[in-house]
């Protein structure tokens, strides 16, 4: 079946989703679904994530995309984004209604297209993400796709994680689960989930993405690159990540220490816990152990406004992605993350 094309998503913007969305802008776009700018006809604003067509058509997807959408909300800590609302269109579209945030994006920060964060930002940052982390792996959930395209700072400093529990939802299809591949960013994997060692994959394999996330806030790139997404993930499944001094000489021994150790090889040399990273984070950055942190809100050059006329967004995110193979995947077992595997439009 073919999916749905960006131009087809574009027409949306300046319409009405259901009679009662007026979609403004298109904030990201994907394999599976378009994310909008929408206000209600109440004046109320939010984020609209509408399923692709061949995804709405899809029984099984759009009942896991229901589902684990709302599992953000289970997580009850103000970095993850809450989903609000559900519904299906006249002509069978599934969406979702999310908070609509202001603010900016990591994703061009972790790429080099923004400056990279100073020291002091990614220290608040890592904050914020290893605490909401904490939240949620004390209920059982790993996110499986830290990065800094899933990481995003409001106008206020608060740090929001994206695609908590929706990130599974971005697979090709079902039947592709059921036949065992399934899409990541080989970048930010560890080693166990590029393996496809989905029994292996924990809380501590979410430590690893965030070790490597902020190594790439601090170097504007990726922690380490090859020449293909293939290589990178071969990379990915048997060597380990360069230590921070080498990468940044001049890093602080204890940032060195923090860092490398979240991206150790092996689960069991890695901290065993968010909170025990988040405690080492600021043990070694001199902050209170009780005290919580925000990020520095983003100046108004880094703020994407969200104005009542239609506007034209930054573009979206789409990374390199590659198949992982996996066994397959029963619709009530965990999270597991992938990356929506859209080429670039050109």
């Amino acid at each position: 079946m073919a999916h749905e094309g960006r131009h087809s998503a574009e027409k949306r913007v300046g319409t009405r989703l259901d009679g009662k969305w007026h979609l403004e802008a298109i904030l990201g776009y994907g394999g599976s679904a378009a994310v909008y700018a929408a206000t209600h006809r109440n004046g109320k604003r939010a984020a609209i994530k509408v399923l692709h067509r061949h995804c709405s058509e899809d029984e099984q997807l759009v009942a896991r995309f229901v589902r684990e959408g709302y599992l953000a909300n289970k997580i009850s800590h103000p970095g993850v984004v809450s989903i609000l609302d559900d519904d299906v269109t006249d002509d069978g579209l599934v969406y979702l209604v999310m908070e609509l945030l202001e603010g900016k994006s990591l994703d061009r920060c972790g790429r080099g297209l923004d400056p990279p964060l100073t020291i002091d930002e990614v220290i608040r940052v890592a904050d914020g993400l290893l605490d909401a982390l904490a939240v949620a792996h004390d209920l059982g959930l790993v996110h499986r796709d830290i990065k800094p395209a899933n990481l995003f700072i409001t106008t206020t400093g608060q740090l929001k994680i994206l695609d908590f529990g929706i990130a599974r939802l971005a697979e090709p299809s079902v039947e592709a689960t059921q036949t065992g591949m399934m899409m990541g960013t080989p970048a930010f994997m560890p080693p166990e989930q590029a393996r496809a060692r989905w029994n292996e994959v924990d809380a501590r394999s979410d430590i690893w993405s965030v070790g490597a996330t902020l190594i790439a806030l601090l170097l504007g790139r990726r922690p380490r690159v090859a020449e293909t997404p293939n290589e990178e993930l071969l990379m990915s499944m048997t060597q380990p990540l360069p230590s921070l001094t080498t990468l940044m000489p001049d890093a602080p021994a204890w940032l060195v220490k923090v860092i490398d150790k979240a991206v150790a090889f092996e689960r069991a040399d890695r901290w065993q816990s968010a909170r025990e990273m988040q405690l080492a984070l600021r043990a070694g950055a001199g902050m209170p152990a009780s005290e919580r942190f925000v990020a520095r809100p983003p100046t108004p050059s880094m703020t994407i406004a969200m104005p009542d006329a239609p506007l034209r967004q930054p573009e979206p995110i789409v990374e390199e992605t590659v198949a992982v193979p996996q066994p397959p995947i029963p619709p009530s077992s965990p999270l597991v993350t992938v990356v929506d595997p859209e080429p670039p439009q050109s």
